[in-house]
């Protein structure tokens, strides 16, 4: 997880994994449609990885396609809410460090 503040723009929130669309959607709109870009695959994709939507509808992408990543069981019921709070807190510090003095 990562978070780049892009000048006076958007913040982009880079997820690792192949993050399914409910990541992008909850996380604009928790923080701020014009102000929020989410880019999933970045930096490694270790799976698919579901919101509890997902997870809970099962299939494919809710645990399925775990055994041609070689893992062994699907992903926590708490996966969204985690990676949520990891990307919230990543944005706020992008954010926070804009507006301090000699960060430009």
């Amino acid at each position: 997880m990562q978070a780049w503040q892009l000048g006076d723009g958007p913040t982009l929130l880079a997820l690792g994994g192949e993050v399914v669309v409910d990541y992008a959607l909850r996380l604009k709109k928790e923080l701020g449609e014009d102000r929020t870009w989410v880019a999933g695959y970045s930096n490694d994709v270790m799976a698919y990885i579901p919101s509890l939507r997902v997870l809970m509808e099962g299939g494919y992408e809710g645990g399925g396609a775990m055994v041609y990543y070689g893992l062994p069981t699907v992903w926590s019921p708490r996966v969204e809410e985690r990676i949520v709070k990891a990307a919230h807190e990543q944005a706020k510090r992008a954010r926070k460090a804009r507006l301090s003095p000699g960060t430009r």
